[in-house]
């Protein structure tokens, strides 16, 4: 037997032909049949009947190929380049069922071999004599790059594909021209259709048409082995990958899709030749049909029907990134919902077998603004490219225990929205941040890091968030703390320190000691119920209320805890760490630090909902904090809020003041000053070997006598149980007090006691007090006094009295006195009892049934010494009766109120609105109402503008009074303000006339 000989004219295949076209080519140069030249090649046997299907199309074994290339001296990597085989991994995937080769790629429309057949462009037909590139065979192959024109499907003469079968052996292949069999007539028989292909039909494209650009993404990909556009910019994927996401896009627009959607995404001109393509296949019969059923699930059978498909995934996965796809995909899924299917996160798992993370990624980002907020954690939608959860339930459990049951103070000052969510914020983001990148449920996310909240109050924080316009930042946030936990050892084990029994934190005892060593004010209680929460929730991570035995929340502590931060000093909170170091280690915890926070650089480029603490000048909020400016007055001034404020102050406090001659002056004379300003040594000293009461060292010192006392206590230093120095018997004091007339202040500055430590001292010894408190009467100026009267001249009402009581005796009934002067009776009777008890005795009888009133001994005496001392009298200044006895209530004179002015135009406005506009401050109410009906409640307005939340209400009062009917309903919780029917009547008919509402006494200027 001869071996293989070399062919007699050879020619070289261009590149990129397909191996059959190559070798019909080489058949019609020799002008000998395909089988011949087959039999030559060594890929066929010489007598054997022709077959349906040629492997080597697909693959050629190593010694098939080194025969074939030394017969036509084309290198063997050529001839491989020239097989399906070339494109394996890229657009198809060649495997090998026993001896028999399969080709699989339906899920991403691969060859069209094995009863499909081939596209191909007439004029690259005419161009090349009739050579069909490999790329024809392929499904994705819809369109000529260099012609700029569809693909044709069929042959326009007999209508049949071609390459469905190779060439018969048995003739001489005629390069460019049918070879099908024509349909049989019924007056002849069948012979080949030989009609050239050159001719053809089909759509033209212009420059830049999607379908080339389309067309160019895949040809690039199919060469490359990896897709690196659009989406995959960034992220390259495999060729398989990018093909089955192309594929399961197109399946679904040419599924769902009605031409109306389908022209947001596809040109119209194919859309308009995919639907007559479908309406053609859809009217042939089963046998004759050339498509199946489910469009897509195949390559198709149309060119137009893969360019429509192929333009419309291109169009989403062509995009920059994946948020720009995502509003091109929601058309996708838009139109699935029309159709009655939901779209899930997960649906994309069924779309292909080989779909790469991207399709996901686009699939989630847009349906991610249908996502509830919990959903949007787990699937990580604020991410460029968000993705199915990946964390398994025991890397859960160890960032449980690296998560604090409120999460970490910056953080939550940081991601605190506007308007605020106070309550529960802290808790619920600690439990946001087990639902990222997780499949937890809401109950079993709250459960794992302290079950502080329930699933409705989580969900209701969520949805506040989620109401942000900062949402996405927030997300962000979260998502990154949540990795950074994942990736990095945290040193606190906070599911331990949640277990501990915070029972003994922080006694009392160590409280006071602690103030006492730092000079600061340990406060009437609640301030240590503070500290002691404040020291709880920096070791424990878990809100005050979960504290042992909590003190009532009463607005007395609220206030405190509020204002605690103010009050704390850098010495202050050191202690208070030493206290809490403490705690843990005698609870067996030495290696861990008191508190941890994560890096703050996660938060840096993100928009969120505050500003960064971090930017906030210390040295000036200090400066005014020791001013004792108002919390609401800092934070306007700095540009912040009052949350931020106390976190501030918390991890950096203010210094306190040193105690000056100015400040003592302005009343710093507590507790605090006084521990700075003496010491115990001076104290001792002072007190006991002194013997000095403590209103004598407040002389000397300048200092409080009761803060004195208060820190003598602590001080340890006992207290005398006896009185202060200097005489104090009963003579003594009646003496100086009844016969002196010395007020009780007096006499306490001489013994070393307060006038009230003095007035207590006569009422134990039973002498009469005196209750009147006008000045003391020098005693010189009485000094010729007959001895009787001495004891009511002490003040300057004296001679007042006197005169009165002189006038009463001249009557028979002190009524008949009261009618004739024009005197109340109990005015007359207290001025009497006055006089009584200056003299020590009753000076009248008073009248009865049938008796007059009468004077007593002491009575006569006292009228006796009157009248021996009447020129004393007359020299005095004189008061008539009505002057000296009664005192006429004052009537403050009240400007009369001015009635409002008119205001001119009321007839430019409506009948609705002339009530409220008739006056300039209803128009200016009337003005303010339109400008509050645009926020989301009055609060919000009256920041924006200001003013006090409750000017402006009472300004919408008078506005609802005036029109007789009310206007607004309040926002409450969780929902906004809302206008009512007459409200929105009000609005309509006022907003086209706001411009006349403006006060031209306001906007004028001065003349």
């Amino acid at each position: 037997m001869s071996g293989p000989r070399t062919l007699p004219l050879r020619l070289a295949p261009f590149d990129g032909e397909a191996l059959d076209s190559w070798f019909e080519a080489m058949s019609a140069q020799l002008r000998v049949p395909l089988g011949a030249l087959l039999v030559a090649l060594g890929l066929r046997q010489e007598y054997t009947p022709p077959s349906g299907w040629a492997p080597w199309v697909t693959q050629l074994r190593p010694h098939q190929a080194e025969r074939i290339s030394f017969v036509t001296g084309v290198p063997p990597e050529v001839l491989h380049s020239m097989t399906l085989q070339h494109l394996d991994q890229r657009a198809l995937i060649v495997h090998r069922d026993r001896d028999r080769l399969q080709i699989g790629g339906s899920f991403m429309w691969g060859p069209r071999g094995g009863g499909s057949g081939s596209r191909f462009c007439p004029d690259c037909l005419g161009d090349s004599e009739g050579r069909w590139p490999l790329a024809w065979r392929l499904g994705w192959s819809f369109a000529c790059i260099t012609h700029r024109r569809l693909l044709a499907d069929f042959c326009p003469q007999c209508d049949s594909r071609h390459r469905k079968r190779p060439h018969p052996s048995h003739l001489i292949p005629q390069p460019g021209h049918c070879d099908r069999l024509s349909r049989p007539l019924a007056s002849t028989s069948r012979s080949r259709c030989l009609h050239p292909l050159a001719g053809t039909e089909t759509m033209r494209l212009g420059a830049g048409h999607p379908a080339l650009l389309a067309q160019q993404a895949l040809l690039d990909v199919i060469a490359t082995g990896v897709g690196a556009f659009g989406v995959y910019a960034h992220d390259p994927q495999s060729a398989v990958a990018v093909l089955a996401d192309m594929k399961a896009i197109a399946r679904r627009v040419l599924i769902h899709m009605p031409a109306s959607r389908m022209e947001r995404l596809v040109p119209e001109e194919l859309v308009a030749a995919h639907f007559r393509a479908r309406e053609h296949n859809s009217s042939l019969t089963d046998s004759q049909r050339r498509a199946p059923v489910d469009p897509g699930r195949a390559a198709p059978a149309y060119a137009a029907t893969a360019a429509a498909g192929a333009v419309a995934a291109w169009r989403i996965l062509g995009q920059a990134d994946c948020r720009r796809a995502a509003p091109f995909m929601r058309e996708l899924h838009g139109a699935i919902v029309d159709r009655g299917q939901w779209t899930s996160p997960t649906v994309t798992r069924n779309w292909a077998r080989h779909n790469s993370p991207l399709l996901e990624a686009v699939h989630l980002k847009s349906i991610a603004p249908t996502m509830w907020p919990n959903s949007a954690l787990r699937y990580r939608t604020a991410l460029p490219t968000p993705s199915l959860p990946t964390t398994t339930p025991v890397q859960l459990t160890a960032r449980a225990r690296k998560i604090p049951g409120i999460i970490w103070p910056l953080w939550a000052v940081r991601l605190n929205p506007v308007p605020q969510v106070r309550e529960n914020l802290a808790a619920a983001l600690s439990a946001g941040l087990m639902l990222v990148n997780s499949r937890l449920e809401l109950p079993d996310a709250v459960k794992k890091v302290g079950d502080l909240i329930n699933q409705p109050v989580l969900t209701h924080v969520l949805q506040a968030l989620r109401d942000d316009p900062h949402y996405e930042g927030i997300q962000l946030a979260l998502i990154r703390l949540a990795g950074y936990l994942d990736t990095h050892a945290v040193p606190i084990d906070y599911g331990r320190r949640r277990r501990l029994n915070y029972a003994s934190l922080l006694p009392e005892s160590e409280w006071i000691a602690l103030c006492r060593r730092t000079l600061t004010e340990p406060g009437a209680g609640t301030r240590y119920q503070v500290a002691r929460n404040h020291l709880f929730e920096k070791i424990s991570g878990l809100p005050h209320p979960r504290m042992p035995d909590p003190p009532p929340d009463r607005q007395s502590l609220r206030n405190s805890r509020v204002r605690f931060p103010y009050v704390l000093t850098p010495e202050m909170s050191a202690g208070l760490d030493q206290l809490g170091s403490a705690f843990l280690e005698h609870h067996g915890i030495d290696d861990e630090p008191l508190t941890w926070e994560p890096p703050a650089e996660l938060l840096d480029g993100l928009d969120l909902p505050r500003a960064d603490p971090g930017t906030i000048d210390l040295a000036d909020l200090h400066r005014r904090v020791r001013a004792e400016h108002t919390s609401s007055r800092i934070a306007d001034d700095l540009g912040t809020d009052l949350r931020t404020l106390r976190y501030i102050l918390a991890r950096n406090p203010a210094p306190a003041l040193k105690p000056t001659a100015h400040g003592m002056e302005r009343g710093l004379k507590g507790l605090h000053a006084a521990r700075q300003m003496i010491s115990k040594e001076r104290l001792e000293q002072l007190y006991v070997q002194q013997d000095m009461p403590f209103l004598a060292i407040q002389h000397q010192t300048g200092l409080n006598r009761k803060a004195l006392a208060a820190l003598a206590d602590e001080y340890g230093i006992p207290r005398r149980t006896h009185r202060p120095r200097g005489t104090q018997s009963r003579a003594w004091l009646h003496e100086q007090y009844v016969v002196q007339r010395r007020t009780l202040n007096d006499i306490g500055q001489e013994i070393g006691m307060s006038g009230t430590s003095v007035g207590a001292r006569v009422r134990e010894f039973g002498i009469p007090t005196r209750y009147n408190r006008q000045p003391r009467v020098p005693q010189q100026e009485f000094a010729t006094a007959p001895p009787v009267l001495r004891p009511s001249l002490g003040n300057s009402y004296a001679i007042r009295r006197l005169r009165v009581f002189i006038q009463v005796v001249r009557y028979p009934t002190l009524s008949e006195a009261c009618r004739t002067h024009g005197m109340e009776p109990p005015t007359l009777t207290v001025q009497l009892q006055r006089l009584e008890e200056d003299f020590g005795g009753p000076l009248l009888i008073r009248a009865g049934r049938g008796r007059q009133t009468e004077l007593t001994e002491l009575g006569h005496r006292v009228v006796q010494a009157v009248e021996q001392w009447a020129h004393t009298l007359a020299d005095q200044p004189r008061e008539t009766w009505d002057r000296a006895t009664v005192r006429r209530p004052h009537k403050k004179k009240r400007k009369p109120r001015r009635r409002p002015a008119d205001a001119p135009g009321t007839d430019a406005f409506p009948a609705l609105l002339q009530p409220a506009v008739r006056t300039f401050g209803g128009r200016r109410r009337l003005r303010r109402f339109l400008q509050a009906v645009e926020y989301p409640s009055l609060s919000a307005y009256a920041r924006a503008v200001g003013r006090s939340p409750s000017s402006i209400s009472v300004q919408l009062q008078h506005l609802e009074h005036d029109l007789l009917e009310e206007l607004l309903i309040r926002g409450q919780r969780g929902h906004r303000m809302r206008l009512t029917d007459f409200g929105q009547e009000v609005v309509d008919a006022a907003r086209p006339l706001a411009g006349l509402l403006d006060d031209p006494r306001r906007v004028a200027g001065p003349t």
